[in-house]
């Protein structure tokens, strides 16, 4: 991984991973930070221009930065590119329209390419701009992520405060089908105080069945990306991390979602990355003896949908205390 630091004409990091499911080159671009910015459990914009205008001249500067890192040989191999920036791709505000066509334009050269991923707010996500996406990718998928969170929309806008309503989720999913489009959506393991373990297991499963309900109803393609909270400096979480005590969720409750909902066959990614701005104490876990075998288990299930990585898991902290 690389990272960056206020240059406008480098991005914030990129890296280039092999995995058994292919080859994925990641960009997370440098511009202005996030217009929303209002979710309580992040603070991603700390890794952004601010309120600085980073221009498109320059964002275009950072592709090339990227791609300029690797040989041909290893770009002929990529199968998957997925865009990410402090807030919205698809923000025009913080990431020029100008400047995603050309990103895409570099990254549909790539031979091997099946699928872009790019991340975005569901009120940015427009037809006409997927259209000239699409185009410009021509045979290869085009995939939206979005921060659905939970199913619970007192969970999702009172506490978290992400500002998106069932009926502006439900819009982003037909516009997706409608346009072929890939639909991706991140679910937070546990994302509530109030939530107990059991509590927030069962929550993430509630919210896992109705994504994957709604991509079977709308013959849309799905796939949840599950993200155990971590408590982010700065946020608000992070004053009740400290006032009322609140548990990041175990390593083992997001092996139990997974391994519950495998009769959906609803393709399951998982976060493990904190961006380096969790607070001590304040990261997904087990006991300690058992967390990276855990950890490894779950990369591997998150790139190959293979169960066979939980096989003879086990640890004596594995039972709920």
């Amino acid at each position: 991984m690389t990272t960056a630091h206020t240059n406008p004409r480098e991005p914030v990091f990129h890296w280039y991973r092999d995995t058994p499911a292919g080859t994925e080159l990641v960009f997370s671009l440098y511009t202005k930070g996030c217009i929303y910015g209002a979710c309580s459990f992040c603070s991603l914009p700390s890794l952004s221009a601010g309120r600085a205008e980073i221009g498109e001249d320059d964002i275009k500067g950072q592709v090339d930065f990227v791609i300029g890192r690797y040989n041909p040989e290893q770009l002929a191999r990529v199968e998957k590119v997925s865009v990410y920036n402090s807030g919205s791709v698809l923000d025009q505000r913080t990431l020029p329209t100008g400047a995603i066509f050309y990103l895409l334009e570099r990254v549909a050269q790539f031979p091997r390419l099946k699928l872009v991923s790019l991340e975005s707010r569901a009120e940015y996500v427009e037809a006409w701009e997927l259209e000239g996406l699409k185009q410009r990718l021509g045979k290869s998928d085009l995939e939206i992520a979005v921060g659905y969170e939970t199913h619970d929309e007192r969970i999702r806008n009172r506490v978290l405060k992400k500002g998106l309503s069932d009926r502006k989720f439900l819009e982003l999913c037909a516009l997706c089908a409608g346009l072929g489009v890939r639909l991706k959506a991140y679910v937070m393991v546990k994302p509530d105080v109030s939530l107990t373990e059991k509590d927030a297991i069962e929550e993430a499963l509630r919210t896992l069945i109705f994504i994957d309900e709604i991509g079977d109803r709308r013959g849309l393609k799905v796939t949840a990306h599950l993200n155990p909270t971590y408590v982010a400096r700065g946020s608000q979480l992070e004053m009740e991390f400290r006032d009322q005590g609140y548990e990041p969720p175990r390593l083992w409750s997001v092996v139990e979602i997974i391994q519950r909902a495998r009769h959906r066959e609803l393709p399951i990614q998982v976060g493990l990355e904190t961006e380096g701005l969790a607070v001590e104490g304040g990261t997904f876990r087990n006991c300690g003896k058992c967390d990276e075998q855990v950890r490894a288990a779950l990369r591997t299930f998150s790139e190959t949908q293979n169960f066979e990585a939980f096989s003879g898991l086990t640890c004596s902290c594995k039972s709920p205390p």
